[in-house]
């Protein structure tokens, strides 16, 4: 592994001594809150107030891989909580284990935050420089609009570590240390979505019913995710009550929260369906194609049949709605024509028409349409037989043309855009880059932590770059552990600034395997048209410079002259390098 920078070790010596100089005044509030307890009878409260300090120190350890220190606090708390649970007072056993506890704490807080080994003996990990999510070189676009996210923790070293992480996959989050800040905020601007905990100094619920009053004042439900180092069944019925709409456990796992905060905030609108309106009948045509424009569609008409062909090349459609009986070619005539070319084989043809006769609409049928509505057809009909038939051929387009595990784009499909890409750069005068990002030493990851940890790493880098690209740009998966992105508009300098930003962001992701941790880096090769004038030369000379990238030491972004040139070896050759 690449060892860590400058800033990197920067920051990790910040954290860890922020969090080490903070334990011993914890442990100072337990002391005093387990000497003010009265032998009997205890309230309730009290016992509440001394188990959130253990509380605290459990989930900020577990989550900075002290496991040792976690492990202690978590004992303590559960004493307490089930002091709480059965109402018996506080015995002096419990007293004195309470007490033992506190020393052991003290004794591991008492060793110096420059002392490496002694972090490194707790499996400490070290932490990531503060992220930019911002692509700020002026020759990129503005990376898609991050949304506010406010994150609630009275633990104000965690809450920094999850934003830093969460900014490296894009997301504009503001940390908030108290349930006041909280309130302020939201009365300033809004968010996205909430995180937050469960426990506050408040009460042992205080995260929910704070969530709860924050959905009345705003008079709508803000999308949640609640974190909490509590897994019991009245910790996640609270959040669910409050209307909390995911649960995460510490220490949380990035990936994870990353996967709810996406289909919590909607961060990529879908497509409207594109349909294709047939009828020799314009006000007909009109008619159906404003029924499906109110419920979102796009449409375009046609009202002649010999212009059909012609529309399909410029309009993405996902249905053709057809009348049936048109002058010169009918319906069942036209979709014979779409079913002979290769592109429309598959495309949902649904007809339209006042034939009654069953007979005959199933002869219609037999050429290969997939519905068929009569008319006059109620609008709510029409509009759900269009939406189910085109939502399925983009399940199945999808399948065809995206990788299963990522989402992302396939081999095949990115290899056509770019060739796309090309001849549109080449038009238009423009540059375009394309690189090829290969994961290092994945096959380690495999060996050492299983293929379901590896699948984990994809699907991270894999979401990382289609959050933190433009729109314009294009993401596949190569192969295996490799990717790769089209840029067009991009010169080739500001592309490897693009992707070294990408790259730093996904080396600081934090990836749990049981309990285990560990992090990953990528390589990347990057080449330019003009310099470099087809997409065969583009792919040939990009594989090269990530050879050379895993060449001169993994972790880097190298750039192909117009001369490089590898073969067919170069896969191989680059995986030996990387096996090294």
């Amino acid at each position: 592994m690449t060892p860590p920078s400058d800033t990197f070790k920067a920051r990790k010596a910040r954290l860890r001594s922020a969090f080490l100089t903070q334990l011993p005044q914890r442990i100072s509030e337990a002391r005093l809150g387990l000497a003010a307890l009265p032998d009997t009878p205890v309230e309730p409260e009290a016992l509440t107030g001394l188990a959130l300090v253990f509380h605290t120190i459990k989930g900020s350890s577990a989550s900075f891989g002290l496991t040792a220190i976690s492990d202690l606090a978590r004992q303590a708390e559960d004493a307490l909580r089930h002091a709480l649970t059965v109402g018996d007072p506080l015995s002096a056993q419990l007293r004195a284990t309470l007490g033992r506890t506190l020393d052991q704490l003290a004794a591991m807080g008492a060793r110096p935050a420059e002392d490496t080994d002694a972090a490194d003996r707790f499996g400490f990990e070290p932490l990531p420089a503060a992220a930019e999510p911002a692509l700020a070189h002026a020759g990129h676009a503005t990376q898609r609009r991050a949304k506010r996210i406010y994150l609630c923790d009275d633990d104000g070293d965690l809450g920094q570590q999850l934003c830093t992480q969460l900014a490296c996959f894009g997301y504009q989050v503001t940390a908030l240390s108290s349930l006041a800040d909280l309130r302020a905020a939201v009365a300033a601007e809004a968010p996205a979505a909430v995180i937050m905990d469960v426990m506050f100094p408040e009460g042992e619920h205080a995260g929910p019913a704070a969530l709860a009053d924050l959905h009345e004042t705003l008079g709508y439900v803000v999308p949640s995710l609640f974190i909490s180092s509590r897994d019991d069944f009245q910790a996640r019925l609270q959040a669910v009550k409050a209307g909390g709409s995911a649960y995460c456990t510490k220490p949380v796992k990035t990936t994870e929260m990353v996967e709810f905060l996406d289909a919590l905030t909607n961060r990529e609108s879908p497509t409207p369906f594109h349909v294709l309106v047939v009828d020799d009948e314009p006000n007909i045509a009109q008619l159906h194609a404003m029924v499906l424009e109110e419920a979102g569609m796009t449409t375009t008409i046609a009202t002649d049949p010999a212009a059909v062909i012609d529309l399909l090349k410029g309009f993405n459609a996902d249905l053709v709605l057809m009348d049936m009986y048109m002058p010169q070619c009918s319906g069942p005539e036209l979709a014979r024509v779409l079913r002979q070319m290769p592109g429309h084989i598959s495309l949902p043809i649904i007809y339209v028409s006042s034939e009654t006769d069953r007979d005959r609409q199933f002869k219609a049928l037999e050429v290969g349409a997939d519905g068929f509505l009569t008319k006059p057809v109620e609008p709510a009909r029409l509009v759900n037989e269009v939406s189910l038939r085109a939502e399925r051929m983009r399940t199945l387009h999808a399948l065809m043309v995206r990788d299963g595990l990522t989402g992302l784009f396939n081999h095949n499909t990115i290899m056509q855009f770019l060739e796309i890409g090309v001849a549109n750069a080449r038009r238009d005068h423009r540059p375009l880059c394309f690189a090829m990002i290969d994961v290092d030493r994945f096959k380690r990851v495999n060996d050492a932590y299983g293929h379901p940890a590896g699948d984990h790493v994809l699907m991270a880098l894999s979401r990382g770059l289609r959050l933190r690209l433009r729109e314009c740009d294009v993401v596949g998966r190569y192969g295996g552990e490799e990717f790769a992105v089209v840029l067009p508009g991009v010169e080739v300098e500001d592309g490897k600034v693009i992707l070294d930003q990408l790259r730093t962001s996904f080396a600081e992701v934090l990836f749990y395997a049981g309990d285990a941790t560990f992090r990953c880096t990528f390589s990347a090769g990057i080449a330019a048209f003009p310099h470099i004038t087809s997409a065969d030369a583009l792919i040939e000379a990009a594989d090269v410079a990530l050879y050379c990238a895993k060449g001169n030491g993994r972790d880097r972004v190298e750039i192909a002259s117009a001369d490089d040139r590898f073969g067919s070896q170069a896969p191989i050759a680059r995986e030996r390098a990387d096996e090294q």
